[in-house]
């Protein structure tokens, strides 16, 4: 399986303390890197190919799987309470994840899928309908 993000990129992010603190050997953060990358590709793959190649979409999946290892990191450290601004940016990418499967935010350089019977579409409320036709 492929992650979007290195065990030395989380020590970069959590800071060399706190990361031998949950992760006592390098590679424990593996699973961790490989479930927030598959929770990222569970939502994308229905509109983009797999794996994104695109420089630019890449750095922002580095981001966003770097912030869900985040929260699961700290979930892996007893008694520890995490803190708001992470808490406020898992809420964020998530909130973008939701956007990509609705087609309401878009990679700049990743290849879309073409192929199969998934469809997007914006409607608006019905103007005519049962229910606001009765007594006409």
């Amino acid at each position: 399986m492929m992650s979007y993000a290195t065990p030395s990129e989380l020590r970069a992010r959590l800071g060399a303390t706190i990361f031998a603190e949950i992760y006592p050997e390098e590679t424990d953060a593996s699973p961790d890197l490989e479930s927030s990358a598959a929770e990222i590709d569970g939502a994308i793959a229905s509109r983009y190919r797999l794996p994104v190649t695109g420089e630019r979409s890449l750095a922002l999946l580095r981001d966003w799987t770097l912030t869900l290892t985040e929260e699961r990191a700290y979930a892996r450290a007893a008694g520890s309470t995490f803190a708001e601004k992470v808490k406020e940016r898992v809420a964020q990418v998530r909130k973008y994840l939701e956007l990509i499967r609705t087609g309401g935010f878009k990679f700049p350089d990743a290849e879309e899928r073409n192929e199969g019977s998934v469809a997007f579409a914006t409607v608006r409320e019905p103007v005519f309908g049962r229910e606001n036709m009765k007594g006409f």
